[in-house]
Order: C-alpha cells, then structure tokens, then sequence
C-alpha cells in the first residue's frame, strides 16, 4: 500500500483542479481563441462549420499521433520517426491491398505488427544498451523512409479499391469517420494517462526513473510500452491517408514528426519528461492547425508557415522552461 502511495501521490497533485497548475493550457486556449479571432476577420470562409469539419478532419491524423506522442514525451522519451512510419505503413498497406490482393484487414494487421517491432526495437535499443532514443529514431526517420521508398521503386501505388474511400471520406452520424477515430484515440488517451496505474507510471517514469524503479515500477517495460504505441498511432494514421489519398507514396508523412511534437510541446508537455496532458496537446494540435488553415485562407506563403511553427517551438520550450524554473524556485 505505501508503494502505491508514494508512487501516485504526485499524479495525484498533478491532476488536482487547481488552476497555477493549469497555465499551460490556459494559455494556449487563449492563443488559440486569439487566432480564431483574427483569422474569423482576416481569412475568407475562415469562420464557417464547413471549415472547421474539414478543420477537424485533416487534423486527425495528427491529432492521433499526438496522443501517443504526449505519452512518449511525458515518459522522458522521444520519437523522431512517426513521419517515416506514416510513410512506410500506408505504402506497405498499399502494396498488399494492390498487389498481394489481401484484404484490407489482413493489410492493416500485417501494418499494425510492423509498427509493433519497430516500437519494440526502439524500446530494446534503449532499454537494454541505454541508446538515446532521440539518437535511434533520428536514424530510423532515414531507415524507415529509405524502406518505403525501396519496397514501392518510387512508386505511387494504388488506384485501391473503391470501398476503402470510407476510411477518410466516410461518414457516421454526421461526422467524418477521420473525425470519429480522432475523438476515441483522445478520450482512451486520456483515460489512460489520467485514470489507470500504467498511465500515473509514465508520469512516475518520466519524472525520475530511478525513484519510480525503485518503488516497483518496471520502467524498461514501460518505455518499451509507450514507444509501440506511438508507432502503432502512426501506422493507423499511415493507412488513414491511404483512404484520402487513394493510393500509397512513400513521401506521404514528411516532415509530419515536426508538427506532432510541436503540437505537443505547445500544449504544455515538458520536454524534460514527467509533466504534460491530453488536453493541452489537442489544444496545441489545433492551435498549429488554425495557424495554418488561417496563413493557407489569407493566400500566405506556406514557408512563412514554417518560419512561424518554429518561432512557436522556440517560445513554448522556453515557457516551459520558465515554468520549470519557477516551480522549482
């Protein structure tokens, strides 16, 4: 019982409803209103039911991502590849719909088992011979690209079949299925992180390691954990483009890595590990959507969009390290 104890207690602070805990989401929620509140002015069909659905939509796949991402993070980890991995998985899945002739949820699993390994490689590599993952994700950003590149030839791969369309362009009640899957990735991610054991451990892991291992949290399985399930995220959004886009490319998903974990590191998640939620990422994934979106409507350069996010990279880290600093002042 006093492991338990002492193992959650700070989970427990962590998740009270107090609002100095909260800045970071506040001021994101303000940023985000502030955009809404010019693009509305400034951007032409901005401020339209139709925009944002189309908003939510082409947000989904990054939204997804982002969810594992934050758990990632949070655990003190990183994964620079999920890009690669969109990339490779809706190729692959494109190969063995096209030219295998499998069906599509024998495509899909065959997909969803390699992102397991490759999660699991990652976590041994940094589990076992203590490699940064910063330094092996960066390498199978490049490995997992080049794969994608070499079982295609370079090749669009596809027409695919016409049922499978209803992956992006589908719709039930009312919302794109993108939309849907968006919404139950969230709400399971939050359920995980704020309402189960394994979720208060990546908190435990992230925050110091070596006190969580020695209050019994095994934390080489839950790094290992946390890694699959963010290449698993990526897969899913992989083979979700696959349906918008009605063919495989190994080039799909470039560069998606820098707006997932900009999007997280603007929601408040410590890039130091052991502080971050749900919540603030999904407003961080929308608030780099809307800046987008906004830039894109007002006929803006989409360079200047990239000179923009990483401005916002840079304020965030450095915000969170103000924070960091404060709390421990």
């Amino acid at each position: 019982m006093a492991t338990n104890v002492s193992v959650t207690a700070r989970q427990a602070n962590h998740h009270k409803l107090d609002l100095s805990s909260w800045r970071a989401e506040i001021g994101v929620a303000i940023a985000l209103a502030f955009l809404i509140a010019v693009f509305s002015f400034t951007a032409p069909n901005f401020f339209s039911p139709e925009n944002f659905v189309t908003l939510m939509q082409q947000t989904s796949v990054i939204a997804i991502i982002a969810v594992g991402m934050t758990m990632v993070i949070i655990a003190g980890e990183i994964d620079l590849s999920v890009g690669a991995m969109v990339g490779l998985s809706g190729t692959l899945f494109a190969l063995l719909v096209v030219q295998a002739g499998l069906p599509m949820f024998v495509a899909c699993s065959a997909v969803l088992a390699l992102a397991a390994l490759v999660g699991c490689f990652t976590g041994m590599l940094r589990v076992v011979w203590a490699i940064p993952t910063f330094i092996t994700t960066l390498g199978l950003l490049s490995a997992l690209r080049g794969t994608a590149f070499y079982i295609s030839e370079g090749l669009t791969i596809g027409p695919l079949p016409s049922s499978l369309a209803f992956i992006w362009y589908g719709h039930v009640l009312g919302l794109p299925v993108p939309v849907w899957a968006m919404l139950i990735v969230i709400a399971t991610g939050w359920i995980v992180l704020t309402q189960t054991r394994f979720g208060r451990h990546i908190y435990a892991v992230g925050g110091n390691a070596v006190t969580a291992s020695r209050y019994g949290v095994r934390v080489g399985s839950l790094r290992i954990a946390v890694l699959v399930i963010v290449q698993l995220l990526a897969a899913l959004a992989g083979v979700m483009l696959v349906g918008r886009l009605n063919a495989g490319s190994a080039t799909v998903g470039e560069l998606m890595e820098l707006d997932v974990i900009a999007a997280v590191i603007v929601g408040g998640t410590s890039l130091n590990g052991g502080a971050g939620r749900i919540i603030g990422t999904i407003l961080g994934v929308f608030f780099v959507a809307v800046l987008r979106n906004g830039m894109v409507l007002n006929g803006l350069d989409p360079i200047i969009f990239l000179i923009a996010q990483g401005l916002v990279i840079i304020l965030a880290v450095w915000w969170s390290m103000l924070r960091r600093q404060q709390s421990a002042g």
